[in-house]
């Protein structure tokens, strides 16, 4: 069984190693909780939390593309980048996530017809820190 919270229409930054890598549009984020639960058959089902076994995070976003750096990073296995997602205008007191650990578990280029590059990307990793800008 799992709770999701999703939030989408936000835009944000990729960190690798503290340095920020590429400006992203279009990103959405879903929190996933896992939980165990226990039924008893008395009659009626009767569900009882025991305990949450978990939270994983799935980060979708799409990023002009600007160098290797998000290749090298869903290449190299086990390559962690951060994630920070707010809304538009990131002017003091906007919502701001953070995401480390992060895992690129899958990414797209993308040529248009004016020659343009661009990615997108999921990526799996831990909620570390909700916050505002300041």
């Amino acid at each position: 069984m799992s709770e999701d919270f999703v939030g989408v229409g936000m835009n944000g930054v990729v960190q690798v190693t503290g340095t920020a890598v590429a400006n992203l549009k279009n990103a959405s984020f879903s929190i996933t909780n896992d939980t165990v639960e226990e039924f008893v058959c008395n009659g009626q089902i009767t569900p009882a939390l025991l305990a949450a076994t978990g939270q994983h995070c799935e980060i979708k976003a799409e990023q002009l593309f600007t160098d290797n750096t998000m290749i090298n990073a869903a290449q190299t296995p086990g390559t962690a980048v951060t994630i920070i997602i707010g809304p538009n205008g990131t002017t003091s007191g906007k919502p701001k996530y953070t995401f480390t650990g992060c895992i690129i578990t899958k990414l797209d280029l993308k040529w248009d017809q004016k020659s343009a590059v661009s990615n997108s990307f999921s990526a799996k990793g831990i909620l570390s820190a909700v916050g505002s800008f300041t």
